[in-house]
């Protein structure tokens, strides 16, 4: 009986703490002389609910808007989504990592899983993830105006930087045939 009151506690203390997180992202050249993309990225929540942005100030900019040779159909507003978190243990720990804003040490210490949308310009998609607290992985899609991706992600904590390292395919919109596979990491 005691253990389920704490969890009750725990679970109400969470949905009360509100949690933002805002750091610099970064996507690699693909090839020696070309140029990254850079940016920021934005994660701001309240219990299982929680809103995410990534803007890259400078993408609009390029011509044709392309990563790996793929048109990303991005603009100024940037990539925004919603998040919900399904299942999450919370610990003490977890609501001690908030409360000090220790929101990388929350997150990738606490065992959660739930699901996303996201959208940007001419695409929209969405995906889940899953912490079991030592592994942080996920699932995405993404339909474009002319492309289609879909793949899978692992977070990475490495020094005081997260890095997102993806597998995925893409391909321009109905034609299967022309998928590329992509392995790649983006810093965050």
């Amino acid at each position: 009986m005691l253990i389920l009151g704490v969890e009750v506690f725990d679970e109400a203390l969470f949905s009360i703490i509100p949690y933002n997180y805002t750091s610099y992202t970064s996507i690699p050249s693909n090839k020696p002389g070309e140029g990254s993309l850079g940016g920021y990225y934005s994660i701001n929540g309240r219990g299982k609910e929680f809103d995410f942005k990534m803007v890259f100030p400078e993408a609009e900019e390029f011509e044709p808007h392309e990563e790996n040779g793929t048109k990303i159909c991005y603009n100024e507003t940037g990539i925004t989504g919603k998040g919900h978190i399904k299942n999450i243990d919370i610990r003490w720990d977890t609501i001690y990592r908030l409360v000090l804003g220790d929101f990388k040490g929350a997150i990738f210490k606490t065992p959660f899983s739930g699901y996303y949308n996201v959208t940007c310009a001419g695409w929209s998609g969405g995906g889940n993830f899953s912490n079991n607290g030592n592994r942080f992985n996920g699932t995405f899609q993404i339909t474009g105006v002319k492309t289609f991706f879909k793949g899978n992600f692992t977070f990475h904590l490495e020094g005081n930087r997260i890095i997102l390292h993806a597998i995925y395919i893409y391909y321009p919109k109905g034609e299967p045939w022309k998928a590329k596979k992509v392995e790649k990491d983006y810093y965050m």
